[in-house]
């Protein structure tokens, strides 16, 4: 994902002007709790609300089985070390559970915004707007480029 995304970029760049990208990344932080690609022209008013619900829904139950999964191994091993990774292992997966639960209110008020793209505004103008919820507030759910 990382790679492919910068590599993106990089042959998106326009001379002087920055990065154009066509896919672009939601992307809910440090803990890489969640990350997606969309193609720019494939776009539409429920792409945002399709996203939260098809993938960072699923992504969050599959967050908290895993870290259910994860106590009953600490609960019920007997093996210090199973136990020691396992404690790591839910640490970092309540992590990325929290950070998911953050970008989801950020996303929502985009997903309920709807929001239409005119792609002869460009790319600069269009990653902004999809950032920049009805009322105004801009919520950082996109990798800056």
């Amino acid at each position: 994902m990382k790679d492919f995304f910068k590599d993106h970029c990089a042959t998106y760049s326009v001379t002087g002007s920055g990065k154009r990208p066509i896919y672009w990344l939601f992307d809910s932080g440090k803990q890489n709790g969640f990350k997606a690609l969309i193609y720019l022209h494939r776009y539409n008013a429920d792409t945002i609300g399709n996203l939260r619900i098809d993938y960072l829904h699923r992504m969050q139950r599959v967050y908290e089985s895993e870290t259910n999964r994860m106590q009953d191994t600490i609960d019920h091993s007997g093996n210090a070390r199973e136990v020691a990774q396992a404690t790591k292992r839910k640490e970092k997966l309540q992590k990325q559970l929290k950070e998911c639960r953050e970008y989801d209110e950020k996303i929502s008020h985009l997903a309920l915004a709807r929001i239409e793209l005119d792609l002869d505004d460009g790319v600069k103008v269009n990653y902004e707007k999809v950032q920049t919820a009805r009322d105004g507030k801009k919520y950082q759910v996109l990798v800056k480029i």
